[in-house]
């Protein structure tokens, strides 16, 4: 991650109407504009369209709650997105998961977790390293989950990458104090999948 932000977050007061539209659910517990939006709104209309997409994967994904933050919490740990492990820590404790269970799936630890959890972690790890996943895999992920299910892992895994490159690549900074230390490269396990 670059040392300190290359781009700055716009200025709520510099951006158009329907983009202010737009981000309104996008916003802290103070009515601030979270750092990421307010930083990728230096190309609103692109903002606009991600966060359609973004807002699928999020808020209407047909994955359950907590294995989709698990996965989102592995791929953070994986690209050492600080800011994209912060603001998933959070929505991770509000849906119930002990911080004992965020760190183990972050780190590659599968104890505890159970075999759904277990199979989209694997699937996680498997399309962040290959972009793919072997027949093996694909039939236990075919075994827990409908078709619908499997193209949204593939969607939560495609989104939350890209994410964590912005992130890494702008710079853009955890908001104020983290939530949970972010486990560094050494603490991740290997996971053969």
């Amino acid at each position: 991650m670059s040392e300190k932000p290359r781009l700055l977050p716009v200025d709520e007061a510099d951006l158009q109407e329907k983009t202010l539209a737009s981000l309104a659910p996008y916003r802290d517990q103070d009515g601030r504009i979270y750092t990421i939006w307010a930083t990728l709104a230096h190309h609103e209309d692109a903002l606009r369209r991600f966060l359609v997409f973004g807002n699928h994967v999020l808020g209407k994904n047909t994955l359950p709650l907590r294995s989709r933050e698990l996965m989102i919490l592995r791929i953070a740990a994986r690209a050492q997105a600080a800011y994209e492990w912060d603001q998933h820590v959070r929505i991770a404790r509000r849906a119930g998961l002990a911080d004992e269970t965020i760190l183990a799936a972050a780190t590659g630890a599968r104890d505890g977790l159970d075999e759904l959890d277990r199979v989209l972690l694997d699937a996680t790890d498997s399309l962040v390293d290959r972009q793919g996943v072997d027949d093996g895999l694909w039939d236990r992920l075919i075994a827990h989950l409908s078709t619908e299910q499997v193209i949204d892992v593939l969607y939560t895994v495609g989104q939350y990458l890209t994410v964590a490159t912005v992130i890494n690549t702008l710079g853009v900074r955890v908001e104020g104090e983290p939530a949970l230390p972010l486990p560094g490269p050494a603490d991740l396990k290997e996971v053969p999948v």
